[in-house]
């Protein structure tokens, strides 16, 4: 059962209704599924997210994406499997069938069967998604630039922002359990359900396969051109660089890569910048949110890029080691432990949070910050994807915002 209701606009301070319209006219259609729960905490940044979202599942309103329908109707089913996310699932499982995506295959990908007779391009999607949200969350060589050769370096961006895309707004879902409405479902065709596998994480001491080491420092240059100027990109998207700038004075490495796809750049940019100086969160669950995402996706750039925000908040270096190191320290304080389960509940075994854990968070936290922290957590992995897939080094000066 949905743990939220939807907010009624009604409801909402008179200077938060705009976004609150914008959601409904970007989406063209009702707020449901992850844009309850993000106006249940900020209308501000559920109107950045549906920017965003609208670029991948536009569906011939004015389809943004590179990426053929049936790519991105593949990755749903991917993401969404992989992930535990059944309403992912029932948004996008009959727009991937109707894109040309066979009813077996969907069947396979539901029930965790290898599926059969894929096309080239199904099985290339297949093992590039499957390396980025697995093992060590890293593309090999072949694998990359198989991808590279067949998308183009636009393609290849997109194809790793959706699949980061659909992990940013699964993991809010997954937090508040939020389902898909008989509404809704009455204006799809008939389709099977994704059934939730496994548990939650259980804590320090469920069986678990040993975290790999953080990698070290990335020296080797970033596997496209890095897009930092007016000048590395056309005229006509210069205004997509200025908007990046905008939100945090400067072009980072993550920003580098995403500009190959200079609108997607600029829509990312305008959710960072919501974590960055927007959020409620304070400094210090902020940046241990970073840490312990991080860590989860073996992400050295994020890491790096976290640590100096994580000391000004006064988080202590023998936390951070113990992050690193994958430990839960006895002594962590209560309000540390509820944050440590809760983002490892959404980050590990079935990307799930248990009724005692969520109703512990609530109760010390609130919903509009535990909306903020799976926000946090989705936004951090969709960046971490992209800074893994591109092999990018973390920024060598900590001065400027590297998120």
């Amino acid at each position: 059962m949905s743990r939220l209701n939807t907010v009624e606009r009604d409801s909402l301070p008179e200077n938060q209704r705009r976004f609150h319209d914008a959601v409904k006219a970007i989406r063209r259609r009702p707020i449901t599924g992850p844009f309850i729960v993000l106006m249940n905490s900020s209308p501000d940044l559920t109107a950045r997210f549906a920017h965003l979202g609208h670029y991948f599942h536009a569906r011939g309103q004015a389809d943004e994406s590179i990426l053929t329908m049936r790519v991105r109707g593949f990755a749903s089913l991917i993401g969404s499997r992989a992930l535990n996310a059944p309403y992912e699932w029932s948004a996008w499982v009959n727009w991937a069938i109707e894109a040309g995506v066979p009813q077996d295959t969907v069947d396979a990908i539901r029930e965790g069967r290898p599926p059969q007779h894929l096309t080239d391009e199904e099985k290339l999607v297949t093992d590039f998604c499957m390396q980025m949200i697995s093992g060590n969350h890293r593309i090999t060589e072949a694998t990359f630039n198989a991808a590279l050769a067949h998308f183009g370096a636009q393609g290849v961006v997109e194809l790793v922002v959706t699949l980061g895309y659909f992990a940013m707004i699964a993991l809010p879902l997954n937090a508040f359990e939020i389902g898909m409405s008989n509404d809704q479902k009455k204006l799809r065709k008939p389709f099977a359900p994704l059934p939730v596998t496994g548990t939650p994480w259980q804590g320090p001491a469920a069986p678990r396969s040993p975290l790999p080491a953080i990698a070290a420092a990335v020296t080797t240059a970033p596997r496209l051109e890095p897009l930092s100027t007016h000048d590395d990109v056309a005229p006509e998207n210069q205004h997509f660089l200025d908007r990046v700038i905008l939100t945090r004075g400067w072009i980072s490495g993550a920003f580098k890569m995403l500009m190959h796809t200079p609108d997607v750049a600029a829509r990312v940019a305008n959710i960072g910048a919501f974590f960055l100086y927007e959020t409620i969160l304070s400094p210090r669950v902020r940046s241990l949110t970073w840490l312990i995402s991080a860590r989860e996706l073996d992400c050295n750039y994020i890491w790096q890029s976290s640590l100096a925000a994580a000391r000004q908040a006064g988080v202590s270096e023998a936390l951070i080691a113990a992050i690193e190191a994958d430990r839960m320290p006895a002594d962590l304080p209560a309000a540390d432990q509820l944050l440590f389960n809760y983002c490892y509940q959404l980050l590990r075994d079935n990307h799930h949070v248990d009724d005692a854990s969520y109703a512990a968070l609530i109760q010390h936290y609130g919903v509009p910050a535990a909306v903020q922290i799976a926000a946090s957590v989705g936004y951090i992995a969709m960046l971490g994807l992209v800074v893994n897939a591109f092999e990018v080094a973390p920024p060598a000066d900590d001065s400027q915002p590297a998120l």
